[in-house]
């Protein structure tokens, strides 16, 4: 008997160290995780939209561009519903990717892009509006869309059949004040299908997934060909609340009225326009009779509530001046950011709003990329973007004569997208600079603030100057 007890002693007592080893690390890992948390929200809290957060993955492969955008909140379940979301549409896009031809998608890359508009209805509550387009090449892209209404303070998603009252009179009051909206609108009055509109209300399926709020009105959003011609794009048919009173549910009418039917006004109220006289609107002024080696450092995808911020002091430590080239949808998120960076004296680049291959699209939507960053950017710093980066460096004469101010590139690409790893940003800096190198990193990725601070560093040893791009061109 003595020669079984010690087995069944010894297992009990490295079982009982082997829980006290596993709770203890647990207790470290949770403790990791809690202070991870507790630094995302110091980040949403710089947000301009309490308790939203912007993320942005771009890449640019052999075979395709990617850029997505979504929202991250505080909780932990509208997270996951958006996550659920982006992964069945990047799953969509890569098996479509896959039936493609190899070698005709190197000379031509698919492009896949996932954007959102955020649209503040009252404290805490928000409609976040996806739109998804893919190319693989001929002459139209497919587009979707996706609505989330998010409930912040809940960290939950609200149905719209929570809102809309859903019964046969309810949609036959619903049809009239679209089939009216849609006539009266001067683009999409010509391309109706009444028929089809009538169609839409009809299916007992309909959950009105389509419909978003704003702080005004209740809007509804339909698919290319779904209730017009292709020509009419994606339709958006606003109704002021006032008119959609009688198929709102008794708790949404009151929740609505409470707040005025204005909602979050503080957000959505128009910012005057900032004019030449009113401000500086050169960015830094270009430094004359500099002498001695120069380099310029570039900044493409931020503005980041972290990682920006920590870039802007590095450079201010070690005397630099640098060109940051935002996307409006970032910029619309921190403003602030972009304020600090303008008055310590560094130069605003525009890098569209969303980060699209301005090679396939048209005039007009060139222009609404370039027009729609330079204004948020003003509204932010009082300074309109002195010069501009094409997404992926794409460009062509038709992109050039529309964006209106001068097209950079770079130099010298880090990859410290790809790599996140500073020492093998700071080893292609060191084997490629010389005088008048434009060096291209990415201010969204936490790696490359230390990235940053070694380069700094190798710079100011080998006796660089680091200016605006401007400055070197």
């Amino acid at each position: 008997m003595k020669t079984t007890r010690l087995p069944y002693l010894l297992l009990t007592i490295f079982g009982i160290v082997g829980v006290a080893l596993l709770s203890y690390f647990f207790i470290l890992e949770t403790e990791d995780l809690s202070e991870g948390t507790k630094g995302e929200n110091e980040q949403i809290e710089l947000s301009k939209y309490p308790g939203v957060d912007i993320i942005t993955n771009t890449m640019e492969e052999e075979t395709y561009h990617k850029a997505i955008h979504y929202p991250k909140f505080e909780g932990e379940q509208l997270n996951h519903e958006i996550n659920e979301y982006l992964e069945s549409s990047q799953q969509s896009f890569r098996e479509e990717l896959a039936k493609k031809d190899k070698q005709r998608l190197k000379m031509r890359p698919a492009n896949f892009y996932i954007t959102f508009d955020i649209y503040p209805v009252e404290e805490q509550l928000y409609s976040i509006v996806f739109s998804e387009e893919s190319y693989f090449g001929g002459a139209n892209s497919l587009q979707s869309t996706r609505i989330f209404l998010a409930d912040v303070s809940k960290d939950q998603s609200i149905k719209q059949t929570d809102i809309i009252n859903d019964t046969k009179e309810t949609r036959e009051k619903l049809y009239a004040l679209l089939l009216n909206a849609f006539k009266e609108h001067e683009t999409y009055s010509d391309y109706l299908f009444e028929e089809d509109l009538k169609s839409w209300i009809d299916r007992k399926d309909n959950t009105f997934s389509n419909m978003y709020l704003t702080n005004k009105a209740m809007v509804f959003k339909f698919d290319k060909y779904e209730v017009t011609a292709g020509v009419a794009g994606m339709p958006e048919i606003e109704l002021p609340y006032d008119q959609v009173r009688e198929i709102l549910s008794t708790e949404w009418v009151e929740r609505l009225e409470i707040k005025g039917s204005v909602g979050n006004a503080e957000i959505d109220q128009p910012k005057e326009e900032v004019t030449e006289k009113e401000t500086d609107n050169k960015g830094p002024a270009k430094v004359e009779g500099t002498t001695g080696k120069r380099v310029a450092l570039t900044f493409d995808d931020g503005p980041h509530p972290e990682n920006t911020v920590k870039i802007v002091d590095l450079l201010e430590r070690y005397d630099a001046k640098a060109t940051f080239f935002m996307l409006g949808s970032r910029v619309d998120f921190y403003p602030n950011i972009v304020k600090k960076m303008a008055e310590a004296g560094h130069e605003l680049g525009n890098h569209t709003w969303n980060h699209k291959d301005l090679t396939l699209l048209s005039s007009d939507q060139i222009e609404l990329e370039v027009k729609d960053t330079n204004r948020i950017i003003q509204e932010a710093t009082g300074q309109i973007p002195s010069v501009f980066r094409p997404p992926y460096g794409a460009t062509n004469k038709s992109v050039e004569s529309v964006i209106g101010i001068p097209s950079v590139l770079w130099t010298i690409d880090t990859l410290d997208w790809k790599s996140h790893d500073p020492n093998q940003v700071l080893k292609i800096v060191q084997d490629n600079v010389k005088d008048g190198s434009i060096i291209l990193m990415h201010d969204i990725h936490g790696s490359t603030v230390e990235a940053v601070e070694l380069v700094l560093k190798y710079l100011q040893k080998e006796g660089y100057q680091c200016v605006t791009v401007s400055e070197v061109l």
